[in-house]
């Protein structure tokens, strides 16, 4: 069956590219016949075919930035994904008012649903496929340019088809594989494919492009000098390490519960060996964790470093005044944002351990960690991971330009003089109802009229590459196996251990290295801490997680229920909540620094629908384009 959209979805697409090309690119597609374009003029000169591709990374009209999560976050829609999990809350961010998973405007403004917004994944991502498809048809008419500089073009079409194919997975799940330029005259009617197969196009397209790119000498686009500090003019743009990195996270997702109900063990295996290949290449050709001294230079103030494959900046030095960075910084630190940026909840903060790696998520565990001397349950901010420091900005912490952040109100519901929730100008916006402010995109520079923040989005840095290593082999071999191919030391937990040690955290408790079981929860809590707020990886992970015990999912037992944040009465301190194993949260009583009790207040409510809430419905203009995606097969419960 044809459509009238077909034709908008194949030659105008073409159109709306050269709206982020140059001037002379635009003279060559504004003269293209309505048959098609003048493919010769575009397509044989390096310089127009260079600037036609460079659009799906900096186009004015569609980039595949839509799925960075810094870019994303410009418009909120990365509040609103990380809001609909336990991580943290914005209700206080302009329009985002997540509650649950399902709910029609989150999905709505997060993804274009209805409208197909600048923003939205889906047209923009059919749009860069379509280049990178383009790219690849015509990459034998180019004749000026060297073999290295074809071969780069080549392997970035492959990586960037591959890359927007991923990204629609993420939400939507499986879908058609375009791996061709579709035109006016072809079948528009095509059916999804299993989670399987389509995961496997994706990482044999990103294996290919490593491929060509190891073949152009661009494993990495940079000297790798060893510095921590990347200058490349185009490191923006993937390389071969940054390939096989994505590759291993593709099929990682296709061995998680939501894609292998069945718990294929094969699946786990072939995900440890890919993501094993991309640890050891990155390893061998000089990338790096971060030490403890470094590692917020991932984030901030530094525009790359050597831990990161892959990466996108945004502000500067000198030009505060950038919507990405505005989004991240609330405005009482910074007196020129009108969010409250990303606010922990108390059920993420409990996500921390001990300085000596004691988990404080049940009685028993709390019980064990006091009686060891690793928790004071008078003093819950002392003596935690590194990282909650990096992460957290909570009441009574030390904020450059402000002493000892005040984050509570009196018992009569006044604000304290310089309290960090008090309202700007009468209005709500900036004012953290958690009680807690993030502070991993801000760190130091969280004082009011800085200038200078920088901000970086790492799309996949080396970190994840070792968790997502660690996972697939705990769960394809136990904590103390290894990816046939792996050096005698590298196992699950090995793996997992170095990123802890790194942040001088100690290695997991030999309680929870038993087996694949124990180990489990230690790694999920490891890529909650480690990852957080930094590319929706909670949000992605909580629902690839889908029945990962057996019995609960995951993503029922994380999200559904109550997210706690302090109570408004006598909070110049926040003890600990009760957490069960149940993920049964209470508050009963427990006496603070001064004495008085400490009462806690539900803050929001999440529901997530099994069976529904796992994948996001597709956009009403792809249900046009194609039935077979349509109103009769969307997504379940829609």
């Amino acid at each position: 069956m044809k459509h009238i959209l077909t034709k908008v979805l194949s030659w105008a697409m073409l159109a709306a590219v050269a709206a982020g090309s140059t001037s002379c690119l635009n003279e060559y597609l504004d003269k293209a016949p309505d048959a098609g374009l003048d493919e010769k003029e575009v397509f044989s000169k390096y310089a127009n075919f260079k600037s036609y591709f460079n659009a799906v990374y900096n186009g004015s009209n569609f980039n595949i930035k839509a799925h960075y999560p810094l870019w994303f976050a410009g418009n909120n829609q990365k509040y609103t994904m990380e809001g609909l999990t336990d991580m943290c809350d914005m209700t206080r961010i302009q329009r985002c008012q997540p509650g649950r998973m399902g709910d029609g405007s989150t999905v709505t403004y997060a993804t274009g649903y209805n409208t197909e917004s600048k923003t939205a994944k889906v047209p923009y991502s059919w749009k860069s496929i379509r280049v990178a498809n383009m790219a690849i048809r015509n990459i034998d008419m180019l004749q000026d340019a060297s073999d290295r500089e074809k071969k780069d073009l080549l392997a970035q079409a492959y990586f960037v088809r591959a890359y927007c194919h991923f990204e629609l997975f993420r939400l939507y799940g499986s879908l058609p594989y375009i791996d061709k330029v579709m035109g006016s005259e072809d079948e528009w009617d095509l059916p999804r494919l299993s989670d399987y197969d389509m995961l496997h196009r994706i990482a044999a397209d990103f294996q290919t492009a490593a491929d060509i790119f190891d073949q152009a000498g661009l494993m990495r686009r940079d000297p790798a000098s060893g510095t921590g500090h990347l200058s490349a003019s185009d490191q923006d743009k993937p390389n071969g390490v940054t390939a096989l990195a994505m590759k291993g996270r593709a099929l990682l997702y296709a061995a998680s519960p939501l894609s292998n109900p069945g718990n294929d063990i094969s699946r786990w295996e072939e995900a440890a060996e890919a993501n094993w290949t991309a640890l050891k290449s990155a390893l061998d050709y000089g990338y790096l964790l971060l030490a403890k001294e470094k590692y917020t230079d991932n984030f901030y103030g530094t525009k790359y470093t050597n831990e990161q494959l892959w990466a996108y900046t945004s502000g500067s030095t000198t030009n505060y005044n950038n919507d990405r960075v505005q989004a991240f910084v609330p405005y009482c630190f910074s007196n020129n944002a009108f969010s409250s940026g990303q606010c922990p909840t108390q059920n993420f903060v409990d996500k921390f351990e001990t300085a000596g790696g004691w988990p404080l998520n049940t009685p028993e565990e709390r019980a064990a960690a006091t009686a060891a001397g690793q928790y004071n349950e008078q003093n819950p901010y002392t003596n935690r991971d590194p990282r909650f420091d990096f992460v957290v900005i909570y009441n009574q912490k030390p904020v450059q330009g402000y002493g000892n952040a005040s984050i509570y109100v009196n018992e009569d519901g006044s604000l304290p003089s310089g309290s960090l929730i008090q309202k700007r100008s009468g209005s709500e916006d900036g004012v953290s109802e958690t009680f807690y402010y993030e502070q991993k995109r801000t760190g130091a520079l969280s004082n009011k009229g800085v200038q200078n923040l920088l901000l970086t989005d790492p799309i996949i840095r080396l970190a994840e590459v070792f968790l997502n290593y660690a996972e697939a082999a705990n769960e394809a071999y136990g904590p103390n196996g290894k990816a046939p191919d792996a050096d005698a030391e590298w196992t699950a937990l090995y793996a997992l251990n170095k990123v802890r040690d790194r942040v001088g955290m100690p290695a997991v408790l030999d309680t929870y290295t038993t087996d694949k079981d124990a180990l489990r929860p230690r790694i999920k809590n490891e890529r909650t801490v480690e990852l957080c707020f930094e590319g929706y990886h909670y949000f992605c992970d909580i629902r690839r997680w889908k029945e990962s015990d057996g019995k609960t999912p995951v993503a029922l037992k994380a999200i559904n229920g109550p997210q706690y944040a302090p109570a408004y009465e006598h909070t110049t301190s926040n003890a600990k909540p009760i957490i069960d194993e149940n993920w049964t949260v209470t508050y009963d009583g427990v006496a603070t620094f001064d004495g008085k009790k400490f009462d806690a207040r539900v803050h929001t409510e999440r529901k997530f629908q099994l069976g529904k809430d796992e994948l996001w419905p597709f956009p009403y203009s792809e249900m046009v384009t194609n039935p077979l995606i349509g109103t009769e097969n969307n997504n379940p419960g829609y």
